[in-house]
């Protein structure tokens, strides 16, 4: 478990940093395109505002400096318009620049995900061969349906029988199968002081030394789960409650 563990953990050290890479430049983009948007808006109002005002004038005879001025108001509606007809490409452009970097992070995680999943397959493989070794019966793999074969199919997977419930392990199974996945510091709680596994139940008290409980060695089971806070005896005791 600790060397798939290293491994893995290994393998995302750069996810952060990638990711947070990434992500600033989508920013950045983003940024970029709402200046560029709040351009656009502008100097569409402006072009609107020109159209108006242009059909406003009265038919007539314009004489030459109303001519040279409609001449200098349509050459600034020109520049308007192509200015705007950049400022939309280039906003396309930032799009498309999001989309591809949007896929770089997908293809990007996906890859992590699908070593992941081998690893969880190969880690599935492991246990069942530790289990068959200590005679324990097999147990629902980590990832995917159905239990692994242990007959040295190659870690085949057999899907159970339709219609047919899997078997519940018994709080020793429970033990022996975190066991044998645990970390050698893994740490040890409740008064057994054995690791986590099973169904558990935490003491309110902070000061707790215990902390947490396993079902079984506190009397407790799914249909008399405490609805509040629970307490452990020692400090039930310590903090004079019933």
């Amino acid at each position: 478990m600790a060397s798939y563990l290293r491994s893995y953990i290994e393998s995302v050290s750069d996810v952060p940093f990638e990711l947070r890479r990434q992500f600033s430049m989508m920013r950045e983009l983003d940024e970029k395109s709402c200046r560029l948007q709040q351009q656009v808006d502008a100097d569409v109002l402006l072009q609107l505002k020109a159209a108006a005002e242009r059909q406003s004038e009265p038919v007539q005879s314009p004489t030459k400096r109303q001519r040279v001025a409609s001449a200098a108001a349509a050459e600034k509606e020109r520049e308007l318009a192509e200015r705007i007809e950049a400022n939309m490409n280039e906003l396309v452009k930032l799009s498309d620049e999001k989309l591809t970097i949007a896929t770089q992070v997908y293809d990007f995680i996906d890859r992590h995900i699908t070593k992941l999943d081998k690893d969880c397959k190969a880690f599935d493989a492991d246990i069942a061969k530790e289990r068959q070794r200590l005679g324990l019966p097999p147990v629902e793999p980590t990832v995917g349906g159905g239990s692994v074969d242990t007959s040295g199919g190659g870690g085949k997977r057999k899907g159970r029988k339709e219609g047919e419930a899997p078997r519940k392990l018994t709080p020793e199974e429970q033990y022996q199968q975190a066991l044998a996945m645990a970390d050698p510091s893994e740490p040890k709680y409740c008064h057994c002081q054995r690791i986590s596994f099973g169904e558990m139940i935490a003491c309110e008290n902070q000061d707790c030394p215990y902390e947490w409980f396993h079902f079984g060695c506190v009397g407790l089971t799914e249909e008399n789960r405490p609805k509040g806070k629970w307490y452990c005896r020692d400090c039930r005791k310590a903090l004079g409650k019933k």
